[in-house]
């Protein structure tokens, strides 16, 4: 068994500069679910604008990323993403399983205290689709079915367990 992060993403670690921007930036998004709208100012919004036009004047790695890159991104695990709540895995290969773990903020609220189905299903997505790490394939997501059987709280750990359950020639089946 092993917890280590997978092989794949050892080199995607963010320098110290982009690691204190996204979690200052997920701060902000935090934040915002919570100030009244007459609490934002004029400097709040003019600084907010100044660090968006430097980011955007520093360039574009464009759309189609190498793959490599993509991942940091990710909107549910991307390191280098502000909108992405921090999300782990631990990969165990001789079981076929991914354990991935997150909590998600008020930033994803749906219902009062609740975090937004749409996120839960994606989290599932995610989670699910990092088997394929496990495998020399490269698959995505055929049909995925999302049980919601109670309200999914804010502010609480969550662990998807995903298990590879079949290998076809084209198709995996994997559980979470």
């Amino acid at each position: 068994m092993t917890n280590q992060p997978h092989p794949y993403f050892h080199h995607l670690q963010p320098s110290e500069s982009m690691t204190r921007l996204v979690a200052a930036l997920r701060r902000v998004v935090k934040a915002m679910h919570h100030v009244h709208p007459e609490q934002v100012d004029d400097e709040s919004a003019d600084a907010a604008e100044r660090l968006a036009n430097r980011l955007e004047s520093a360039g574009s790695l464009g759309i189609r990323q190498e793959s490599v890159l993509r991942h940091t991104r990710s909107p549910l695990s991307g390191v280098m993403n502000p909108m992405a709540p921090p999300m782990t895995s631990e990969y165990h290969p001789e079981e076929r399983r991914v354990v991935s773990s997150i909590l998600f903020n008020e930033a994803y609220q749906g219902p009062p205290a609740c975090v937004h189905g749409g996120f839960v299903a994606a989290l599932l997505d995610e989670a699910l689709g990092r088997t394929r790490h496990l495998t020399d394939r490269n698959c995505v997501t055929g049909s995925l079915l999302v049980t919601y059987r109670r309200p999914t709280p804010v502010n609480v750990p969550l662990t998807v367990d995903a298990r590879i359950t079949e290998m076809h020639d084209r198709k995996m089946v994997v559980r979470g």
